[in-house]
């Protein structure tokens, strides 16, 4: 793992989406059971949290608020852009901001859910320690308090029902919505608790995300994955933005990767063709979101309409903002 890495593939597994028969019939999804760490029932966390066995509408409302939060954290961030007049660069920002945790965390930060789900391999540590001892080490320091551990034993878990857990990468050392790497990034995402809220970890996420995409908008000419005389305004296909952003800074970790999603031959390729088909779910958003592991969610209400007019005004150089100022309160 590189510094600075947010990993994109959770448990390494390739997506699936299970059918809305399948979600009706059964209360759990098991394969969640697999991508989780299972919390201190006494941890105060803040933000919603997914709920397994909740109905159809139950969920939609729970996707509504998640995507408010993210879009709430994108504004503040890219908001520079539409100050400047810079709408296009503002709209892809907030784009890439509803794909990436869609991609890297299927919308999910906190799950609330009946069962014996604790995973001891993942609640001990030992998981992490398989991949590096000085990761065990940082994941020691912050999870495993023993007045008070985030992350307790499964033994200490004598509930089984609303059980709450947080999402986690295949070997333990990537958390949350966001895939944040608990090796690189431990000095502040730990050390301030922000995996406590799902606000603060999107914001945290999108700084990095912002990290990458000033520099490299910047500089735009010097990347021909993305700069192109033939398209108009500043000549920058927005779209191959966001993945070059995602596929460098966040998932590589280096800038200078940018446009390896352009590239047929990078032993990434199929790291970027994922990431690629989820942002394809925003763009082509018309209601329903189909998130991996979990099945299609309905969007409704300010929510749905604001991601529609945010790709719109994408696609078309436009800066209506009507749905957009309603959901965030304006």
């Amino acid at each position: 793992m590189k510094k600075g890495i947010l990993k994109s593939c959770i448990l390494g597994m390739t997506a699936l989406a299970l059918s809305a028969g399948a979600l009706h019939a059964q209360d759990r999804i098991k394969v969640l059971d697999r991508m989780m760490y299972t919390i201190n029932p006494s941890a105060k966390l803040d933000g919603p949290q997914f709920r397994d066995a909740s109905s159809a509408s139950e969920k939609s409302a729970y996707l509504q608020q998640v995507i408010k939060s993210i879009l709430k954290e994108a504004d503040a961030k890219a908001g520079k852009y539409l100050e400047a007049g810079d709408t296009q660069a503002y709209y892809a920002f907030l784009t890439m901001a509803l794909t990436v945790p869609l991609h890297e965390g299927v919308y999910i930060h906190f799950r609330n859910v009946d069962g014996n789900v604790c995973v001891q391999e993942a609640n001990s540590g030992n998981m992490v320690r398989k991949s590096s001892e000085t990761t065990y080490k940082i994941f020691a320091q912050y999870f495993k308090d023993p007045k008070m551990p985030f992350f307790p034993e499964c033994s200490e878990i004598k509930s089984s029902t609303g059980v709450r857990q947080m999402i986690r990468g295949g070997d333990g050392t990537d958390l949350s919505m966001m895939q944040v790497s608990i090796r690189w990034h431990f000095d502040d995402f730990l050390a301030n608790k922000k995996y406590e809220s799902v606000s603060r970890t999107l914001n945290y996420g999108f700084s990095h995300l912002l990290n990458g995409f000033d520099p490299v908008y910047r500089n735009v000419s010097n990347y021909s994955c993305i700069y192109d005389r033939s398209l108009p305004k500043r000549r920058v296909s927005y779209i191959n933005l966001i993945k070059g952003i995602w596929a460098g800074k966040y998932n590589s970790g280096s800038i200078a990767q940018t446009c390896r999603f352009a590239d047929p031959n990078s032993p990434f390729k199929n790291h970027d063709a994922n990431f690629a088909k989820n942002l394809d779910k925003i763009l082509n958003f018309s209601g329903v979101i189909p998130v991996d592991y979990v099945g299609d969610i309905r969007v409704d209400g300010a929510a749905a309409d604001a991601i529609k007019e945010i790709v719109k005004n994408l696609k078309e150089y436009k800066n209506e903002r009507s749905a957009l100022n309603r959901l965030l309160g304006r």
